[in-house]
């Protein structure tokens, strides 16, 4: 478990980035929210922030409209 809560915007915006980087799938929200420790309406407001910025993906899953994110990486943008 990783706590986040009192972490700096920018600094809990690149961890959170380089996690989801390291598990190189998706996951459901209320997962990361479990494992850092941190309300999912804030995780969800960060994560979108960093949709924004081209970071993240953000979607709904199959099961249950599961709110799912996946980091993106150069990989995504080249095409092959």
């Amino acid at each position: 478990m990783h706590n986040i809560n009192g972490v700096s915007g920018m600094r809990r915006r690149e961890y959170i980035y380089k996690l989801l980087v390291v598990k190189k799938r998706a996951v459901t929200l209320q997962k990361l929210s479990e494992e850092l420790e941190t309300p999912m309406p804030r995780l969800l407001q960060t994560l979108k922030s960093l949709e924004s910025d081209g970071l993240v993906e953000v979607f709904y899953g199959q099961e249950k409209a599961a709110i799912m994110v996946k980091a993106k990486t150069l990989n995504d943008y080249i095409e092959t």
